[in-house]
């Protein structure tokens, strides 16, 4: 079977197992994908950006929904930005505990069979939408219980990551820039040891 994994990093001819603070499987994994339209929106800067916030949903057809979590959000994580999609090939199972119904998992490193180089991430994203592939949820358009929804999830990346305590954290930088209102919300809890 055909399996995709993004990355920025070019020239890899096999994938590694590695943790992440940014999953909810803490063990070192390679991270693989049936769906090469997901495995595009891997593909992140992760040094300008500082953290890996995928919002997206997959539906039962294959399509991705991209959910923006703040105005600009598709602009601002993937114009611009290039990258690799990794074709592997084999008998790899899907992973329930990543909460990914199309990605599989592997312990040990996985050979990859052969490499497409993305020039645009953002522009390549845009072919999926002409095909009908892609739907984009923008921010201004969410209703209000969405809005809480965003809010909530902040919230605990905040409190999960201990950012109040970790300046140095990754994704401090970006929830500061990208969410003020809930960064200031979060210090106000931190400050009455309610966070």
């Amino acid at each position: 079977m055909k399996f995709y994994h993004g990355s920025i990093v070019k020239g890899l001819t096999e994938l590694t197992p590695r943790t992440s603070w940014y999953t909810n499987v803490k063990e070192p994994l390679v991270y693989m994908t049936t769906s090469r339209q997901l495995a595009l929106h891997y593909i992140w800067d992760i040094e300008r950006i500082g953290v890996k916030m995928p919002m997206l949903h997959i539906c039962e057809d294959g399509s991705l929904v991209f959910k923006e979590m703040f105005s600009g959000a598709l602009e601002y994580f993937y114009k611009g930005v290039s990258g690799y999609i990794y074709h592997c090939d084999g008998d790899y199972t899907i992973n329930p505990s990543t909460g990914v119904l199309t990605c599989a998992t592997s312990k040990t490193a996985v050979p990859v069979a052969d490499c497409e180089h993305i020039e645009d991430v953002y522009e390549h994203i845009w072919k999926y939408a002409e095909q009908g592939k892609f739907i984009y949820e923008r921010y201004e358009d969410l209703p209000q219980w969405r809005i809480d929804v965003i809010r909530g999830h902040i919230i605990r990346f905040i409190k999960r990551n201990d950012l109040m305590n970790d300046n140095c954290h990754p994704g401090c930088r970006f929830v500061q820039e990208k969410f003020p209102q809930y960064w200031a919300e979060a210090q106000a809890l931190h400050n009455y040891d309610l966070l």
